[in-house]
């Protein structure tokens, strides 16, 4: 597929022939998603021709739009790619991949406040559904957050990382993102920012020491610098502890892990994390930090 983007205008073209192009095309058609860009049929040279037209009155690049939008509007586009995602979905047939999301090509509609994008009528490996899509959702989604306070910012990256290690469903992140920004759903009822309580709580018990930690907040930093992180495990305890050595964070009432690169690596249920990947703790899972087993109580 050849894609080609000028002033006012994305158009792709199919090299290939493809039976399921005709059923995805009329889908498009009679779904009339609001989100989509209007869209003209060719044939170039016996391929498929998509060519996707931007009335510049109504619409403006994204890249354009997108540095004065404030934190409200940028949570709302956000919703908005993941409403847009699982309506395209609806069908059975098409899938979130059939959605152009590379940052460039995607326009801001001034009177929806939303996004338009191109939307095609097929996915699968020969077509468009590639290792990539989720890149370029990704990129979209950082380059918006990154306009939101830090705290917000890095909590989008974390729940879209969810996404794509499927920890967290699209309904989930959509939930999330409406609590972050206490936006009301369909229905009209204003969806609160703050989540179940659940608590979870980390103790050791060797060599005739104990510790404990009762894990509060959406991040909680484990290591031996006292002062820097929230759970100090003294040198006493182990020396095999790195500095910051392990994150706890909260996410969807859930808690996950990762390790920050630490020289003696962090475990659960005697498994390695690898740096930076975020793992799902559960109730009476062990917890390793180096040479100190937590046993771990979530509840």
């Amino acid at each position: 597929m050849l894609v080609k983007a000028k002033e006012g205008q994305v158009s792709f073209l199919f090299q290939e022939q493809d039976p399921f192009f005709e059923i995805g095309f009329c889908i498009l058609e009679q779904e009339q998603i609001p989100q989509m860009l209007p869209c003209q049929r060719r044939q170039q040279n016996g391929r498929e021709k998509l060519i996707f037209q931007v009335d510049r009155e109504k619409l403006s690049p994204l890249r354009d739009v997108e540095p004065g939008l404030q934190e409200p509007e940028r949570i709302r586009l956000l919703c908005g790619m993941i409403s847009l995602n699982m309506r395209v979905g609806e069908n059975g047939f098409l899938k979130k991949e059939c959605i152009w999301y590379r940052y460039d090509d995607l326009y801001y509609d001034k009177e929806r406040g939303c996004i338009r994008a191109a939307i095609l009528p097929v996915t699968g490996e020969l077509r468009y559904a590639d290792s990539g899509w989720f890149d370029r959702f990704e990129e979209t989604v950082t380059r918006i957050a990154a306009g939101m306070p830090y705290t917000e910012m890095l909590y989008v990256k974390k729940i879209i990382q969810l996404m794509r290690m499927e920890k967290m469903t699209q309904e989930e992140v959509l939930a999330d993102l409406r609590r972050l920004g206490g936006i009301e759903t369909e229905d009209g009822t204003r969806v609160c920012r703050d989540r179940q309580d659940r608590a979870l709580r980390l103790l050791y018990r060797g060599k005739d020491r104990e510790l404990a930690f009762e894990v509060e907040g959406d991040d909680f930093l484990i290591g031996r610098s006292a002062g820097a992180v929230d759970g100090v495990i003294p040198v006493e305890y182990s020396r095999a502890v790195s500095r910051k050595h392990c994150l706890i964070t909260k996410m969807n009432n859930k808690y996950f892990v990762q390790d920050l690169k630490s020289v003696n690596h962090t475990l659960v249920n005697g498994v390695m994390i690898p740096p930076y990947e975020l793992t799902e703790l559960e109730n009476n899972d062990i917890l390793s930090v180096a040479d100190i087993e937590f046993r771990v109580t979530a509840g």
